[in-house]
């Protein structure tokens, strides 16, 4: 039986796709492994919580600058120098004698986070072309979903089978393959010729265009609604669906399974239907956490089923906003790109927080309640904005 040769494309964006993986299963290793660590810093599982909000803040004050600083980086370069970063972390991680190196380690691996995340998606649209911006971007955000699949119940599996430490040290180890195999599949990708090194008067066309602020503003509203619920989704799951242990592994697993089918559906419409795309996204979100808050104490299997088509929705959230970011910028798409990495961090910060202040006050249906908010502002605000109105945006002013 002969096997189909793939291209050095696919190749490249497979490869990518492995480096997305690595980065999404690296930044929420606090969720899978919450009550290990909380247990072994001898700290409330609050404070792991705020390992992915002072992470989400880190990522928020550098991008922008550090985007700038690299903007003239060849793109593979950039993608290596931030792989190098979660090994790092990572490594110091597993040795953390303390929270304090614990928080240092999160800081190392956030530094490179906005960089790595701005750069990963233009790459892979200029592997494909700008007509396939959308389709390209969840080819690799694959990756992304594949780690709330496999990564994140893995990682809570081998965290309570032979240590969280060795797990940590996992997950470097990949981090290293993917940045080798990025290093062999993918040719230098110098920046493109027509973007100069960004300034401040680039930083604020970015931050006036109104079209991009509604993406951004979207953003927001959208993460928030999802991470204020999904940073303790193993807290939920204990609560509304009676699971501990290895259940919630498989539990987990599902939940990421339908991710992935979320994101396989969502990316193979978010280029010709995009606003039909965002509002399943949006939409979705709010009828899930509706149903969790409604009927989610009514009913384990109710509350189960919830809790895995929740992941449906939620896997194409950051295919549709990055994919109306590029379609919307007309210039320093990587910058534009970098700003909206701002949006989404500040959605994971305020979401990790405000459901963390809910868990401390014996309050998660408020977390829910939150969450069901969000989602239905954000469909409103999908509704009322051009940018998720069709794929060929006519060029707009930063002005207008």
């Amino acid at each position: 039986m002969l096997v189909p040769r793939l291209s050095r494309t696919q190749i490249g964006l497979f490869a990518l796709s492995v480096a997305c993986f690595v980065s999404v299963t690296s930044e929420n290793l606090p969720v899978a492994l919450l009550s290990d660590l909380a247990s072994e810093f001898a700290v409330p599982e609050s404070a792991i919580g705020l390992l992915m909000t002072g992470y989400a803040a880190v990522v928020a004050v550098s991008v922008v600058p550090l985007v700038a600083w690299t903007g003239r980086w060849d793109r593979r370069t950039a993608v290596l120098v931030t792989l190098a970063a979660i090994v790092g972390s990572n490594l110091l991680l597993a040795i953390a004698p303390n929270y304090g190196v614990a928080v240092v380690a999160r800081v190392v691996s956030a530094a490179g986070h906005g960089v790595f995340w701005s750069v990963v998606a233009s790459m892979a649209a200029r592997l494909l072309g700008p007509q396939q911006a959308g389709r390209a971007t969840a080819v690799v955000f694959a990756g992304n979903s594949l780690a709330f699949l496999f990564g994140l119940p893995l990682s809570a599996w081998l965290g309570a089978t032979v240590g969280w430490r060795f797990t940590v040290v996992g997950v470097a180890a990949l981090a290293a393959l993917a940045g080798l195999a990025i290093r062999v599949t993918i040719q230098p990708m110098p920046p493109e010729r027509t973007s100069s090194r960004p300034g401040p008067a680039a930083v604020r066309d970015i931050l006036t265009d109104r079209v991009l602020a509604s993406i951004n503003v979207t953003t927001v509203v959208a993460v928030v609604s999802h991470f204020v619920v999904f940073t303790y989704i193993t807290v939920i799951i204990a609560d509304y669906v009676h699971l501990s242990g290895a259940a919630t592994s498989i539990l987990l697993l599902a939940h990421g399974t339908a991710g992935l089918a979320g994101l396989l559906l969502i990316g193979r419409w978010v280029d010709s239907r995009p606003q039909a795309t965002s509002l399943l996204v949006t939409g979705g979100l709010a009828v899930c956490m509706l149903t969790l808050l409604t009927l989610g104490h009514t009913s384990t299997a109710i509350a189960g089923t919830a809790v895995v088509l929740w992941a449906l929705p939620a896997g194409g959230i950051g295919v549709v906003l990055q994919a109306a970011i590029l379609r919307n910028a007309k210039v320093h798409k990587e910058l534009a790109s970098a700003v909206y990495i701002v949006a989404f961090q500040i959605g994971i910060a305020l979401g990790a927080w405000i459901g963390g202040v809910g868990l401390d006050h014996g309050a998660l249906p408020v977390a829910v309640a939150v969450a069901l908010g969000g989602g239905l502002v954000a469909t409103a605000l999908v509704r009322r904005s051009t940018a998720f109105h069709s794929i060929e945006q006519p060029e707009h002013s930063s002005t207008r």
